[in-house]
């Protein structure tokens, strides 16, 4: 297990319900091999609801470990869109509650980087 700088997970392409077993095995390893892991979906082409569960679980399951869990950088895109309609963040792109600043964490800067 590492520790140090966050492993970025990078989850690209269509992270829809069709991938949710491929994104929710990615996050499970990132987070069993390392302490802090940044999740970017930068690149990824579809967003659901299902999308937003996986992530919500894997945040929770992190805690419950002692680690880390968070978004390398705001929302944006289709993602901030789905986040506002589902009500986490509101018209600005502010958190509307505690919880909802899972999604809003400021931009970090990952040394260790995988595909």
């Amino acid at each position: 297990m590492t520790g140090g700088s966050p492993y970025l997970a990078e989850i690209s392409g269509d992270a829809g319900i069709r991938h949710i077993q491929a994104i929710t095995e990615t996050l499970r390893s990132a987070l069993a091999s390392h302490n802090a892991v940044l999740v970017s979906l930068d690149e990824a082409t579809c967003v659901d609801v299902s999308t937003l569960q996986v992530l919500l679980a894997a945040h929770k399951q992190a805690d419950s470990l002692g680690k880390s869990l968070a978004m390398a950088g705001p929302a944006k895109g289709r993602l901030r869109e789905l986040l506002t309609e589902t009500g986490f963040l509101d018209a600005e792109g502010a958190a509307v509650s505690a919880e909802a600043r899972f999604w809003v964490t400021p931009l970090h800067q990952p040394r260790t980087v995988s595909a």
